[in-house]
């Protein structure tokens, strides 16, 4: 189950921030620009596992949207999971990983690829999960367009009976979402 809570007051949000470390570290230049910037970061059992800054627009999905993504584990879930967008792009900015695609309705079923520059994720048909993500992360810019009105087909592909779950947003992983910033964001 997901919850929810502000952050205390004056929580750094940056990839040097987020990591454990008993000695206090500069605030760069890169730390005062998301500062500014809301979003929300989702841990998984206790760990950091996405920040997702908005840079333009606030989740709900109405228009299309940029965000910054700071990735810092691979999904943890047994199938591969699919988007509310007809497509989305993803651009590396820093690092790299692999993911796995399968897309039911072709012939080649399920296959892994390593994204070190761009993502063209085309379809609702299609399922992925990220895998091998480096040790400090990754930073990506992701375009995404208004979302489909079409959510039931926002979830899983059960590879055991071949077919589709829809998300009912009932994780059996230990899942927080952190909101920050000043914008009221959605998703």
């Amino acid at each position: 189950m997901t919850t929810e809570h502000q952050p205390h007051p004056g929580e750094p949000l940056s990839e040097v921030s987020l990591a454990s470390s008993v000695d206090p570290q500069p605030v760069s230049w890169f730390d005062h620009i998301l500062k500014k910037l809301s979003g929300k970061r989702i841990y998984l059992d206790g760990n950091p596992y996405l920040t997702r800054y908005y840079l333009i627009g606030d989740g709900s999905g109405r228009r299309s949207e940029l965000y910054l993504h700071y990735i810092q584990l691979k999904d943890p879930y047994r199938w591969l999971h699919n988007h509310p967008w007809r497509w989305f792009l993803s651009i590396v900015v820093r690092g790299h990983y692999t993911q796995e695609v399968l897309r039911p309705s072709a012939s080649t079923r399920r296959r892994r690829m390593r994204v070190r520059f761009v993502n063209l994720f085309l379809g609702r048909d299609r399922y992925h999960a990220i895998h091998d993500v480096p040790k400090k992360g990754v930073w990506t810019l992701v375009l995404v367009p208004p979302k489909s009105n079409d959510t039931e087909r926002w979830g899983y592909w059960n590879e055991d009976e071949d077919v589709h779950e829809p998300d009912t947003g009932d994780d059996s992983v230990n899942c927080q979402t952190v909101r920050f910033g000043a914008k009221q964001t959605f998703n």
